[in-house]
């Protein structure tokens, strides 16, 4: 029934090399600890073995947020906008360049987590390492609690005429 259902619309079934073939990704992802359970699950469609029921369960939940292509990790947020994965060193130099490089501005923590963001980065630890990262920054320590300027006093203008220069 299937055949013939194949031959009516025309679709040739898949020879088994092509059914074989994975998905392959970096190495630099199956060896972070961030994303090596993550991989796994995503290439082998199950939990790595001598994990509990729970663990597991939880693993693969986690895992379906996640998505292979081209041989990079992708992060699906809310909106389903993937978000490029990046391991710890990429991280570093990311989280450098948008707080205090070209594309920062020494802003508060929370402002360039969501740069990052909309920049399309990700990993796992995101929010923790931003603050961390901006907290001890010293160029912003020194000008914590200057943000606020007073107002100048305002002074009258008199004006004798309409419109006069």
């Amino acid at each position: 029934m299937t055949e013939t259902n194949f031959q009516a619309l025309d679709i040739n079934e898949l020879d088994n090399e092509q059914e074989m073939a994975t998905q392959q990704i970096s190495q630099a992802f199956l060896e972070s600890p961030w994303y090596a359970d993550i991989c796994y699950v995503l290439l082998n469609l199950q939990a790595p073995p001598g994990l509990s029921r729970i663990k597991k369960r939880f693993l693969k939940m986690k895992a379906s947020k996640f998505c292979i292509l081209d041989g990079a990790l992708f992060w699906k947020n809310h909106e389903g906008v993937l978000l490029n994965c990046l391991i710890k060193d990429e991280a570093n130099k990311v989280l450098k360049e948008f707080h205090a490089g070209d594309y920062g501005g020494h802003l508060y923590w929370k402002s360039t987590a969501d740069k990052i963001l909309r920049a399309r980065f990700y990993w796992p630890t995101l929010f923790a390492d931003v603050k961390k990262f901006v907290t001890a920054c010293h160029k912003c320590q020194i000008f914590e609690g200057k943000r606020k300027l007073l107002p100048l006093p305002l002074r009258p203008i008199s004006t004798e005429r309409p419109f006069q220069q």
